[in-house]
């Protein structure tokens, strides 16, 4: 199997995986409780959904965020079904590890559709992502905010993905960093959720996500 064969493959076993997981573990009262914790639950106690992108964010909240207590839905599924072969295994380690960032565009291999990403707020090592609508669509003038799943060879996000203007770097940085502090009760990734998604409703940009068949 090559790396785009085990992307496919990958990418496939994650949507089947999160709407399990939406299905069993999530409830009705759980997305009026996830709605309220980012702040689009209205008076009327419902949920204010503004884009797709919104819409599968809210998604991601369920499955990753850890407002149950200090856990999370993929924790409760894990518990109750833990991987039954070596590529859910991998995969399901991969999710629970999984964390949310803002990342640059450093490099494009647009035949084997790989994006190279950069971390804006560390210092790190390059990121290999594989990702076939965003290489497509191809657009190395924005910041990514996404959840990374890190698996042995590359890496995917989760289906929660946002995109800033790259000139707005240090605003976004520094507004970010005191939208953060604001944030209490719930930690540092929870926090960064909640302040990235109002972010891209005052900042944001069309994103095209990609469609898996």
């Amino acid at each position: 199997m090559d790396l785009k064969e085990k992307y496919i493959s990958y990418r496939k076993r994650l949507v089947e995986l999160h709407m399990k997981i939406l299905k069993e573990f999530v409830s009705d009262e759980d997305y009026l409780k996830s709605a309220s914790i980012i702040g689009i639950l209205d008076k009327n106690n419902k949920v204010v959904i503004e884009s797709t992108s919104e819409n599968d964010a809210l998604y991601d909240f369920n499955i990753y965020g850890n407002i149950r207590n200090g856990s999370n839905a993929l924790s409760e599924y894990i518990n109750k079904y833990p991987p039954s072969n070596k590529a859910d295994e991998e995969l399901l380690i991969a999710m629970k590890t999984s964390d949310i960032g803002l990342y640059q565009i450093a490099d494009h291999d647009q035949e084997n559709r790989i994006i190279m990403l950069r971390d804006v707020m560390n210092n790190s090592e390059p990121i290999k992502l594989i990702d076939i609508g965003m290489s497509e669509n191809f657009n190395p003038n924005i910041f990514l905010f996404t959840r990374l799943i890190h698996l042995d060879e590359f890496s995917m996000t989760s289906g929660l993905t946002f995109a800033f203007a790259i000139d707005h770097k240090d605003y976004l940085i520094k507004k970010s960093h005191k939208m953060i502090k604001k944030v209490t009760g719930f930690d540092e990734s929870v926090a960064r959720f909640i302040t990235f998604f109002m972010l891209n409703r005052s900042n944001g940009l069309p994103v095209l996500l990609e469609k898996v068949k």
